[in-house]
């Protein structure tokens, strides 16, 4: 079985095998900085919409063991992301069966100017999972060490809110495929 330091590990691995030597350093160093501090989710200040409407946060209220978090800052396209996330239907499915010991949060910060088309996308998709809007920038405000590039921005926490995880399930078969084994060897597996 592998545990979580070995699961980081053999991320770091995985990311080797496909970049250059200086790019592998780079990720390296991005994946240091990640852990180097727990991550902070400042949900409470956030907007909190479920089904394109608002609603209060449940966080707070349980400590699940794992918490899949993404981050979906204004470099990209905010209603661009609401509207691909039909990919994670499968996996979101799947991550029922280990509620609430596994919880999943999406959080997206759009540029002002764009504030409108967002919720007009969250109106109109009425995504069935809570949605955190940060206009504020609390995310990064209190989490400073994470680093800037997008491939940091989803990862998988322990219930100290330490990083065990970094890549996107919802794009990688191999991140899934380490996702579930962390999840399974501290939860069991569930069909």
């Amino acid at each position: 079985m592998i545990d979580m330091r070995n699961a980081s590990i053999l991320l770091i691995g995985v990311f080797f095998a496909l970049m250059s030597c200086s790019e592998k350093e780079s990720f390296k160093k991005g994946i240091i900085q990640l852990q180097s501090h727990p991550i902070t989710l400042p949900l409470d200040k956030m907007r909190c919409m479920w089904n394109g409407k608002d609603t209060l946060s449940l966080h707070g209220k349980i400590n699940p063991n794992f918490k899949l978090v993404v981050f979906l800052d204004t470099v990209a396209c905010s209603s661009c992301e609401l509207k691909a996330m039909y990919m994670w239907n499968e996996m979101l499915d799947k991550t029922k069966m280990y509620a609430p010991e596994l919880s999943v949060y999406f959080i997206f910060l759009p540029l002002n100017k764009d504030l409108d088309s967002f919720y007009f996308t969250m109106r109109t998709m009425s995504p069935s999972l809570p949605i955190y809007v940060d206009t504020a920038g609390v995310f990064i405000r209190e989490n400073p060490h994470i680093p800037r590039e997008a491939v940091y921005h989803t990862f998988l926490l322990d219930k100290d809110n330490r990083v065990v995880l970094v890549g996107n399930p919802s794009r990688s078969e191999k991140i899934e495929e380490m996702f579930w084994q962390i999840v399974e060897e501290k939860l069991g597996k569930r069909e």
